[in-house]
């Protein structure tokens, strides 16, 4: 299914390919399969595929075209597994994660258009993979047994969609913009837990479902969909979560990490993997495609607020508009290993 997802007019986005050189340097340290000295994932294809086929492997009875579905929303980056499944999953002895599994939405990736006045979020696209990503939620949480604690699905990229739309993130437009953005991710999620329910069972207790009608209220979803609620229940919850996921977003193009904002224009990270450490200056997904779709000639610098122009409050006043539409909202600073790992 085509979402449009076009820099410009009638020209499409290569699917798998990498516009920021942090993301490449991530890649290589933490997610490519390497056996000894020999490389597994010769590609960043031969990683998808990796992880599109032990995914798949999991739902047997599915049709071939979700195998499709799974590729394209992987290596187009709309959607990011856990960084324990996108490391191992296919791999030799690889088990699956049982505590806090966790998949990321790459809000970036649903901006039609960007930087351009008819820049806009492609809710039908956000809402197909929501039903894609729950499933596969459901598949991995299987897998492992259904122990542990429950997984999350979660958001990456927030920063980079709101300057795509051309909506300053430190401006009170930005915080009613991922307010909305956030209902939507609410709204995709509740129905598309519903829907899972419908088809393999309810696993949501009374209250849990009592919590999930009062919020279908809230967002004003329709009669029917809130009577689809009442009788087929919910497969996965409470599932929602905004929480800081640094090895994921910055694979993702370097995307900003949840609902932080973008770290600016070249800017230093150090990663540290398993064979070493690398040193690189990066920019990040939205402020490379800024650059690479024209700027114009009298815009020397980006014009949207990043890390080193917004304040505490302004990150504040985000958070604040975002998380009455989650079911949690964790650290969004990163774990020390991680931040290590990623930092100039």
């Amino acid at each position: 299914m085509d979402f449009g997802f076009r820099y410009r007019h009638g020209v499409h986005a290569m699917q798998a390919s990498f516009v920021d050189p942090a993301a490449v340097e991530a890649w290589d340290a933490w997610f490519r399969w390497r056996e000894g000295n020999e490389l597994r994932d010769v590609t960043i294809d031969a990683t998808w595929s990796r992880v599109t086929r032990a995914l798949c492997a999991l739902a047997p009875g599915l049709p071939a075209q979700h195998e499709q579905q799974v590729g394209e929303a992987i290596s187009s980056w709309r959607l990011l597994p856990d960084a324990r499944v996108l490391a191992g999953a296919g791999q030799r002895h690889f088990v699956w994660p049982s505590d806090a599994l966790y998949v990321g939405i790459n809000l970036a990736r649903f901006v039609s258009l960007p930087f351009t006045a008819k820049a806009s979020f492609q809710r039908p696209a956000l809402a197909e993979t929501a039903r894609l990503a729950l499933r596969l939620v459901d598949d991995m949480y299987l897998a492992a047994d259904g122990t542990g604690a429950p997984p999350r699905l979660g958001i990456l990229g927030l920063a980079d969609t709101l300057a795509m739309l051309g909506v300053d993130y430190a401006s009170e437009r930005g915080a009613q913009t991922a307010a909305q953005i956030a209902r939507d991710f609410a709204a995709a999620s509740l129905e598309a837990a519903c829907e899972l329910a419908a088809e393999r069972g309810n696993r949501a207790h009374d209250a849990v479902i009592d919590a999930a009608l009062h919020r279908a209220e809230r967002l004003e979803l329709a009669p029917a969909q809130r009577q689809r609620l009442c009788r087929h229940g919910l497969r996965l919850a409470p599932l929602t979560a905004i929480a800081a996921q640094p090895r994921l977003a910055l694979v993702a193009n370097n995307v900003a990490d949840a609902i932080s904002p973008l770290r600016g224009e070249k800017m230093p990270y150090r990663i540290v993997g398993a064979n070493g450490q690398r040193r690189v200056t990066a920019s990040g997904f939205a402020i490379t495609l800024w650059r690479q779709l024209g700027a114009r000639a009298d815009e020397t610098a980006f014009p949207f607020s990043t890390a080193a122009t917004t304040s505490d409050a302004d990150v504040a006043r985000i958070r604040a508009a975002m998380t009455p539409w989650f079911d949690q909202v964790a650290d969004t600073q990163p774990e020390a290993a991680d931040s290590e790992a990623v930092a100039g």
